[in-house]
C-alpha cells in the first residue's frame, strides 16, 4: 500500500450529505448509491463549481458521531456561500495517513479501505484519530484500471 503521513489544517467543505448507520458492509452499498443519486440530480457540476480551496477534487467524507451513526458528505473545499439544498462541514485539523488507490471504482476503493483497516492500521503504530475519513476523487475515468484517487485515514500515534 502506497501512503504518506500528512498534517492538514482545518478546511471547510460544501456539498450534500446523507445520514446513515455505521455498518461498513451496508455502507459499501449505500455510499455508491448516494453518489449515483447525487449524479442523477445533476449536483456534481454544482459541487465542482464551489471548489476554490485545497484539497482540490471532489471529496467523500465520512463523519462518525457516536460509533452508531454517521453523515457522509459529497462536497468540495470551498469558501463560497452554501447554496440552497446543500450543507457545510468543517473538517478539523488532523494528521492523516494518505493512501493512493489505483483502479476502477468502487471496488478498488472498497478493497483498499478494507486492507487499511485490517492490515495496515493494526501494525502501523497508529490508531484512529477523532476526525472523519476522507476520499479525494480526481478527474478521469473512474472505471479505468489506471484511475487514481486517495483515501485519508485520520491517525494519532499509539501511546
Amino acid at each position: 500500500m502506497t501512503y504518506k503521513i500528512e498534517k492538514k489544517e482545518a478546511f471547510r467543505i460544501v456539498g450534500v450529505k446523507d445520514h446513515m448507520e455505521v455498518n461498513p458492509e451496508a455502507n459499501f452499498m449505500r455510499v455508491p448509491a448516494f453518489w449515483q443519486e447525487t449524479t442523477q440530480k445533476g449536483l456534481l457540476p454544482q459541487i465542482c463549481a464551489l471548489m476554490n480551496e485545497p484539497p482540490y477534487g471532489v471529496l467523500g467524507i465520512s463523519t462518525c458521531m457516536d460509533g452508531k451513526e454517521m453523515d457522509y458528505y459529497i462536497g468540495a473545499a470551498s469558501s463560497r456561500p452554501v447554496p440552497d439544498g446543500m450543507e457545510e462541514y468543517l473538517v478539523p485539523p488532523a494528521t492523516w495517513a494518505v493512501f493512493t488507490c489505483i483502479g476502477p471504482l468502487p471496488n478498488a476503493l472498497q478493497d483498499l479501505q478494507r486492507r487499511i483497516i485490517t492490515e495496515w492500521l493494526p501494525t502501523s503504530g497508529y490508531e484512529y484519530a477523532d476526525a472523519p475519513d476522507i476520499e479525494l476523487y480526481t478527474e478521469g475515468d473512474q472505471q479505468s484500471s489506471t484511475y487514481s484517487c486517495e483515501v485519508w485515514l485520520p491517525i494519532v500515534k499509539k501511546s
